[in-house]
């Protein structure tokens, strides 16, 4: 958590509902360097229950917040949650449930997406990323059946996943969920997504929050890239695509004529898909087509060029040689 002052107490409320009368729970708060009450916040609820522990992450990034945090777990189970989401009241005894049923090394839920404030265009963005159109293959946002995936929200993992597989890669500010899973598949493990696992996910509420949280999901796609040589699906790539593909054919129309059609075509072809998938994802809900269209262009187009700034400043930024991991793999730190 950083800066979750108006949603971290609902998350702890969401958590202590479900473990009420039990001693084999702990639950590890790790602050981000919070700038607002979300550490006071916190330590409240600790002074009432002592089972809340409020740990701090000074360097703020998410891998290395889980791992302190899988470093000073005593549990057997390892369940992580972030603070931006509301959990359902069975979701603890459906994630071990689910885990032991199937023998899967990690296992999670369905996303259901909510607007961060209830205003229209929060409404439309909560809507364009729960729309396979908006997301693209993210199974976890758009809903399905229990089956093998390739990627889970947060995760659920007996603790010695991370003695078998290793720790989070602390080189990845963004996507090292995805990258720690990519590892699990390959070391033989499996990733098992149930609709009996719940969750709900309040997304951003505005615009410009939207495009800055693509741009960033999108330029660290390269870098993960980069940095680990793998990990991602070529889903994650389609929005760098559209957007070079815009830039070129847009550049060599001053060269070859034929290009702008080309161009026309290709913008044409997805103002036509968007539309028609914006009217009917906001079918039945209190948004109009419109605003969910915009919010797929800004998801679409900041995310495509977060991805191309990410492969060209991936090598500045990394080197050639990129930094190795820090801590030994397996360990907690």
């Amino acid at each position: 958590m950083r800066n979750e002052e108006v949603f971290v107490g609902g998350c702890l409320d969401s958590v202590l509902a479900q473990v009420e009368g039990r001693e084999d729970i702990e639950i590890l708060c790790v602050d981000g360097a919070s700038e607002d009450r979300t550490p006071d916040i916190v330590r409240e609820y600790a002074d009432r229950d002592p089972r809340v522990k409020l740990v701090d992450n000074p360097d703020r990034i998410v891998p290395r917040a889980m791992n302190l945090a899988i470093g000073r777990a005593c549990g057997e189970f390892i369940i992580r949650l972030d603070c931006h989401c509301n959990y359902a009241l069975d979701y603890i005894d459906k994630c071990l449930e689910v885990l032991e049923r199937t023998g899967a090394d990690n296992v999670g839920g369905y996303v259901t997406t909510l607007p961060g404030s209830d205003s229209l265009v929060g409404r439309s963005i909560a809507v364009a990323c729960s729309s396979r159109f908006g997301v693209g293959g993210s199974a976890f946002r758009t809903g399905g059946g229990e089956q093998e995936v390739d990627t889970v929200p947060f995760g659920c993992f007996c603790r010695d996943v991370f003695d078998r597989f290793g720790m989070y890669d602390e080189r990845l500010v963004r996507n090292q969920d995805i990258e720690l899973n990519s590892r699990i598949r390959k070391g033989g493990g499996r990733i098992v997504i149930s609709p009996e696992i719940k969750l709900t996910y309040f997304n951003r509420s505005s615009f410009s929050g939207l495009r800055q949280q693509a741009f960033y999901n999108g330029l660290w796609n390269p870098y993960t890239i980069w940095i680990v040589g793998g990990g991602l699906r070529i889903r994650h790539f389609v929005p760098l695509a559209f957007v070079t593909s815009v830039l070129l054919l847009g550049c060599l129309g001053f060269l070859w004529g034929p290009a702008w059609v080309l161009l026309g075509c290709g913008i044409g072809a997805y103002v036509v898909a968007g539309s028609a998938m914006a009217a009917k994802a906001a079918q039945g809900t209190s948004t109009s087509a419109f605003l969910v269209f915009l919010a797929f262009i800004q998801l679409h187009v900041a995310y495509g060029v977060g991805s191309l700034w990410g492969v060209l400043t991936a090598p500045l930024r990394f080197g050639l040689q990129p930094a190795p991991k820090r801590g030994r793999i397996g360990s907690g730190a």
